[in-house]
């Protein structure tokens, strides 16, 4: 008596392993495009801190700490425009960047270059620029935020850099002139400080006038 194959048996396991096949590289796919859509596009890493004993950062410009880094109690927001501009006042602020300064658990001012840099620096992590439209952007960094009952702000120099060029290119840093360099905060005078001192310079010109 001969053994007799089951036809049907066969298909059947022929089927399963197409079916495997098509689920092991469905899921291949879905993990790919999954890791690709994590990245985006357009993005650039938003931070300053470059190095543990840095000693470029963010200071205070005049007030009770000159010369201190600056803490949390002070934000920054990255600023983009066209390569071509050049001023502070042609650039936007890129939405969702706003950032306290201060790593490592920096809790107010303090100097700059100390283990591990806590003042006059931050991280805000990646941020896209121009709605994830890639290219190349001038930047700045503003800088802005109340101190033992004073106003500051501040804002560094325009320089040039590059978004993420593609959904599979690991975002760029800041450009390094802006990364590493250093700029100041300085107490911005009340609105009526600065009538009083409007009106103090033309009595001055008015007398100066008189005395012609």
């Amino acid at each position: 008596m001969g053994i007799s194959v089951n036809p049907l048996g066969e298909q059947d396991k022929i089927r399963r392993k197409t079916i495997l096949k098509k689920s092991l590289l469905l899921a291949i796919l879905g993990l790919t495009a999954s890791m690709t859509a994590s990245y985006g596009q357009g993005l650039i890493g938003f931070s300053n801190y470059y190095y543990s004993y840095q000693t470029t950062g963010i200071t205070y410009g005049n007030g009770p700490d000159a010369g201190l880094g600056v803490g949390p109690e002070i934000s920054v927001e990255l600023l983009y425009g066209a390569s071509t501009d050049k001023l502070i006042s042609q650039l936007t602020v890129v939405p969702g960047s706003l950032t306290e300064v201060g790593v490592n658990g920096v809790t107010g001012p303090g100097p700059l270059g100390v283990p591990y840099a806590g003042p006059g620096v931050f991280d805000g992590g990646t941020v896209q620029v121009n709605g994830g439209v890639p290219g190349t952007f001038a930047f700045a960094i503003y800088a802005t935020g109340t101190y033992e009952g004073q106003t500051y702000a501040g804002w560094s120099g325009v320089y040039d850099g590059s978004t993420q060029p593609s959904r599979i290119a690991p975002p760029p840093d800041l450009p390094t002139n802006l990364k590493q360099s250093s700029f100041t905060v300085d107490i911005i005078p009340e609105p009526s400080t600065m009538v009083v001192a409007g009106l103090g310079g033309l009595s001055f010109m008015l007398f100066r006038r008189k005395q012609a």
